[in-house]
């Protein structure tokens, strides 16, 4: 009998019951037992797939019970309009994108947006600047752009149409200081926020204060921190965009799930009804093991105090950090051996997600894990590995290359070639050239020492990069 693989692995994967300190924000349907209506969700989650019929609306054209729940999704984040979206952020970037902007628009865009945004670019057919990415040397992580990035940025631009920024980051690091937001609005810069990682902003005390009004389109991704399933998303407007409604639509399919946007409906609930007190709960409980954590003195729990002047932290996510020699990825491992799933690792620790359906008995899992931890086991292999940016010479446009013919050459011989495909190292996931930028020897420098080193960098295959053919 042939067999389902996938299924299996997943249902193998349940049976290892892991404390889910990684996405979804449901972690599993835990998250959805914190009241009868949402434990009846996901108890007949298997019964509840169905399609668009009387009397449950129409989500491209929303006139009873979808159209209702967006009006109360706008309502709690107080915007002019929210959307539910069931391809992801992916499909809000993309509709946020064609409706701001028209073909060859030039557009400030940070060099370490998400891969959305990047295929934004070419489809609409803009003209992008990129904001360098800033590094903390010491944490071993990228920070959203300083003011300084954006700023300087800006004085080279010709005629800027908007910019596209990530606030949050995926480590949960966002702007304390806002006044550059003010700033870009003032010079009549159209504002994209991709705020997947921060749907629960400004719904508690200890939460970062929300970051919805900062922007005329916000990208919100509730199935990464909130009662959701996978793909849910909300794209909220600040702006009269007659527009919107049609990219939406066309981006997102015609068989939209009712599991997800119920999902959808259910995490805006939550919201209104339980997030105060339930993450004010769960922060307090983190800051507390946070301390105890440290004290062991293997890890470090960043807070505030570890990073520069200017940006905050989400207190809801543990930035994970070893010293110099040792490894996160490592860490990751390790902590998968003692079931327990962080979200992500990069070189010099690991990314937990909280959430306020997070107990005292996982803070304890977590504790005995770290204790426990043989530090020796985890040392890096190669040398300690910072990433450096580069500024590169932007020859062509993304959408200009994409139907160039290319060719692979060796390392040794691609300086100086127009790269084809985006060369990105992980960690920390970041481009060190994108398509269209002509590749530098310091560039070539830098891939080498990733790969001496065996790290990761997508693009390069077998010491071969594809470049645009002569």
């Amino acid at each position: 009998m042939k067999k389902a693989p996938l299924l299996e692995a997943v249902l193998d994967y349940k049976e290892e019951n892991n404390l889910i300190l990684s996405m979804p924000g449901n972690k599993s349907g835990k998250a959805f037992l914190r009241d009868r209506l949402g434990e009846k969700f996901r108890n007949t989650l298997g019964e509840l797939d169905i399609t668009e019929v009387e009397p449950l609306d129409n989500l491209h054209s929303p006139e009873g019970v979808i159209q209702e729940a967006e009006e109360l999704l706008a309502e709690a984040y107080k915007v002019k309009r929210g959307y539910f979206v069931v391809n992801g952020s992916t499909a809000s970037n993309l509709a946020a994108i064609f409706s701001a902007f028209n073909e060859g628009d030039e557009v400030l865009v940070e060099r370490n947006c998400h891969k959305s945004v990047y295929n934004g670019l070419i489809l609409r057919k803009l003209k992008p600047i990129y904001i360098d990415a800033v590094i903390d040397k010491e944490i071993g992580i990228f920070m959203p752009p300083s003011k300084e990035e954006i700023i300087k940025t800006l004085s080279i631009a010709k005629n800027p149409k908007g910019i596209i920024l990530t606030n949050p980051n995926y480590y949960g690091i966002y702007y304390e200081d806002i006044s550059i937001f003010k700033e870009l609005k003032e010079k009549g810069l159209k504002i994209i926020i991709d705020a997947a990682h921060g749907a629960h902003y400004g719904f508690a005390d200890n939460l970062p204060k929300s970051i919805v009004a900062l922007g005329d389109y916000v990208i919100l991704s509730p199935h990464k921190t909130l009662p959701a399933l996978t793909q849910g998303g909300y794209l909220l407007s600040n702006v009269e965009d007659d527009n919107l409604n049609f990219y939406i639509r066309a981006f997102m399919t015609t068989s939209p799930s009712y599991l997800i946007m119920s999902s959808l409906d259910y995490a805006r609930y939550y919201l209104d009804n339980y997030a105060e007190k339930d993450y004010n709960t769960l922060i307090e409980k983190a800051e507390e093991y946070r301390i105890k954590i440290n004290k062991l003195n293997k890890v470090t729990i960043i807070s505030k105090d570890n990073i520069k002047e200017g940006y905050g932290i989400d207190k809801s996510r543990y930035i994970m950090t070893l010293k110099n020699g040792y490894s996160g990825h490592k860490l990751l491992e390790y902590l998968r051996s003692r079931k327990i799933q962080a979200e992500m690792s990069f070189a010099k620790g690991v990314v937990l997600i909280l959430s306020p359906s997070n107990i005292e008995e996982d803070f304890i899992k977590l504790y005995e894990a770290i204790n426990e931890l043989e530090i020796g086991n985890i040392k890096s292999e190669g040398k300690d590995f910072i990433f450096n940016s580069i500024t590169n010479e932007k020859i062509l446009e993304p959408y200009e290359v994409f139907n160039l013919k290319g060719e692979l050459v060796s390392l040794k011989d691609a300086a100086n070639k127009i790269a084809m495909e985006a060369i990105v190292p992980y960690p920390p996931g970041i481009p060190l050239v994108l398509p269209g930028e002509r590749i530098s020897e310091e560039s070539i420098n830098i891939i080498n020492d990733y790969i001496n080193n065996k790290l990761s960098v997508i693009g390069v295959k077998n010491s071969f990069i594809k470049v645009i053919l002569d």
